[in-house]
């Protein structure tokens, strides 16, 4: 069966946006592509991560591209808001439980997610930080276009979701390097039923959403970084199921590599075309890809 797709995090958290903010009166928008080709799966019958076509029913080959905008604008110079709209393209092969082969392709808006940001540490010169910021970020998704094609394809979450999380940025002395991170919790709900989708009537389980990466720019128009990322249950999930009936818990670490042109300069540093590879090296999840593609393009606008 084909279930919810849990998307890896991008350079930045993806709904709320950058963990060092952005200041009062800035106008941020940010165009992503992501692209994943899965290639493999939970089975029951193994209680592992098989090949996707390994075996003779269920999913056998599947493929997702998503087109993320998010507009981003700082209220103060400590808080900002932010929405976000995620256009998903999806195929998938199937043979269902009479053998017979389905082939299913489905595009829809199915996200628009609703975010905040606020700093309550802003620091110059704390220790041996040449800047610390601390914060907190929350955002709220909704699932729109809830439809059966789209849930049976795996484009939509199939739930509402919540995130809230501390969220840091410091940079190391005069060194140029920063490390930036986020801690988020996900909340999601129940699933409706939908016949032939393997997440029917399930309670989508919670995760924490975590990252930690350094990145700096080593030459003024080009910048670079590196980190782990990824999520992990915290409570048992209903659709990685053992022989036994038995629940297992879902995760997936990568390790992420990025690279940055900023066209202005680095001193511009939200003004610039990137790519991000995630690169996973442990995972349980209905679904795997064993690479993810990440191009993207933001800018500045200033209010004030």
């Amino acid at each position: 069966m084909i279930g919810l797709l849990v998307s890896l995090p991008l350079g930045a958290e993806d709904t709320i946006g950058c963990s060092k903010g952005i200041g009062k009166g800035v106008i941020w928008p940010r165009l992503t592509l992501k692209v994943m080709n899965f290639t493999d799966k939970w089975s029951t019958t193994a209680e592992r991560m098989v090949a996707m076509n390994s075996e003779e029913r269920g999913l056998q080959d599947a493929s997702f591209r998503q087109l993320d905008f998010r507009l981003g604008y700082g209220i103060l110079h400590n808080l900002n808001v932010g929405v976000n709209l995620k256009y998903t393209w999806g195929e998938a092969d199937k043979i269902n439980n009479t053998g017979q082969f389905l082939s299913l392709s489905e595009k829809d808006l199915t996200q628009i997610w609703l975010s905040g940001q606020w700093f309550f540490l802003d620091k110059h010169k704390a220790g041996g930080l040449r800047h610390l910021k601390l914060g907190l970020g929350a955002s709220y998704g909704f699932a729109v276009n809830n439809k059966d094609e789209n849930l049976l394809v795996g484009i939509g979450p199939g739930v509402d979701q919540f995130k809230l999380g501390p969220m840091w940025h410091f940079e190391i002395g005069s060194s140029g390097v920063e490390i930036a991170g986020h801690a988020l919790y996900n909340w999601k709900g129940t699933a409706r039923e939908v016949k032939g989708w393997g997440r029917s009537g399930h309670n989508i389980a919670d995760t924490l959403n975590y990252q930690l990466k350094l990145e700096g720019a080593p030459f003024r128009f080009l910048g670079c970084g590196a980190g782990l990322t990824g999520w992990f249950g915290v409570e048992e999930d209903m659709s990685l199921v053992n022989l036994d009936n038995t629940l297992n818990r879902g995760y997936n670490h990568a390790v992420m590599l990025h690279a940055e042109l900023f066209p202005m300069g680095d001193q511009y540093e939200k003004r610039k075309i990137y790519l991000i590879v995630n690169i996973p090296y442990a995972q349980r999840a209905m679904k795997s890809a064993d690479v993810v593609w990440t191009l993207g393009f933001m800018w500045t606008f200033y209010t004030l």
